[in-house]
C-alpha cells in the first residue's frame, strides 16, 4: 500500500506542476494574472515548510538528511536547490518548461 500511495502522490504532484507549466506558457495575460495571486502564496508556503524542515540542528547537520545516526551537513541538497532555483537564475541551463524544469540542474553542451 505504501508503494500505491507514494506512487499516486508523485503523480499527483508532477501533473500539477505540468499544469502550471502549461498555464504559465499558455494561458492569457489575465489568467497567467489569475494564477500568480493564488499559486506565489502557495508556492512560497510550500518552499518554506520544505525549508523548515531542512532546517540545521545544534551541530550545525541537516535535521531531515540522512539517518538518526549520521545527518548531512548544512546547507543540505534541499537548501542547495531552493538557492539555485530562487536566487541563482541561469536561463542557459534551466530549462522553462517540462516536468523536470525546476530540478534540473544539468549544464547545455556549447
Amino acid at each position: 500500500m505504501n508503494e500505491v500511495l507514494a506512487s499516486t502522490l508523485r503523480k499527483a504532484v508532477y501533473e500539477r506542476l505540468d499544469y502550471l507549466d502549461r498555464l504559465v506558457n499558455e494561458a492569457d495575460l489575465p489568467s497567467r494574472a489569475s494564477l500568480a495571486d493564488t499559486e506565489i502564496a502557495r508556492l512560497t508556503a510550500a518552499w518554506r515548510s520544505l525549508l523548515a524542515n531542512h532546517e540545521p540542528d545544534e551541530r550545525g547537520r541537516c535535521r531531515a538528511c540522512g539517518g538518526w545516526r549520521r545527518r548531512r551537513p548544512h546547507p543540505c541538497s534541499v537548501w542547495t536547490t531552493a538557492h539555485k532555483n530562487l536566487i541563482v537564475v541561469d536561463t542557459r541551463s534551466t530549462p522553462t518548461t517540462g516536468r523536470h524544469a525546476a530540478a534540473s540542474c544539468l549544464p547545455t553542451a556549447g
